[in-house]
């Protein structure tokens, strides 16, 4: 009976519906979505959670995987990838399973607890999660120490021209925005200039690329 419940028990903790998954998944991009923009900003000397909405939060998923064409496309290559190469393997030790000398002893033993594993529910997902902190961190810190030195070298090009309210203009290098706050930078000041959007600034247009720019 005991038995019976714990099994009842791992049942109803493993079966989770497909909106069950997709909510578990999208706070834990939301996770490294703020993790990203903390870190970026951070290494700019910019503590954004002083800058940002609960809308801006909730959207920094897309955020953060929209900023790099790089970002979606090796998503959209590697997860299949991933995916591909379990089943690869579950197949390679699935046939290696049937030769004779894996039907008994210690190899036998070896091969069952390595398919076990791979035939184990969403036993891909695990290395798809480290895939994706990974990706997350690493653009973040990867972004963040290229726009610091850029920043402190002031070796970048103006990228847009802000107008402001009262006729102002001003080109500098865009660096970030959410949807309260813009974070630029301009000539002969290697620190992070910051500007709200609502009732500050009239327009931002983007200027046209002199040479190749990151």
């Amino acid at each position: 009976m005991e038995t019976a419940n714990i099994e009842t028990t791992e049942q109803s903790v493993t079966n989770y519906s497909i909106q069950d998954y997709m909510s578990i998944g999208y706070l834990f991009l939301l996770v490294l979505g703020v993790a990203n923009q903390a870190i970026f900003y951070g290494l700019l000397g910019v503590n954004i959670f002083e800058y940002t909405s609960v809308l801006d939060v909730l959207l920094s998923p897309l955020a953060v995987i929209s900023s790099h064409w790089l970002m979606p496309v090796v998503l959209a290559v590697l997860i299949p990838l991933m995916i591909g190469y379990f089943k690869l393997l579950n197949w390679y030790y699935t046939k290696l399973s049937k030769k004779e000398k894996y039907q008994s002893g210690k190899k036998k033993e070896k091969i069952d607890k390595i398919l076990k594993s791979f035939n184990r529910k969403h036993a891909v997902i695990p290395f798809i999660l480290l895939m994706l902190i990974c990706m997350f961190l690493g653009f973040g810190l990867g972004g963040g120490f290229k726009r610091k030195e850029k920043l402190e070298s002031q070796d970048y090009q103006y990228t847009h021209q802000i107008v402001y309210e009262d006729g102002e203009a001003k080109e500098v290098k865009i660096l970030g925005k959410n949807s309260l706050y813009v974070f630029y930078a301009t000539k002969d000041n290697n620190e992070v200039q910051i500007s709200p959007v609502e009732g500050n600034i009239k327009t931002i247009k983007k200027l046209p690329s002199k040479d190749k720019e990151e």
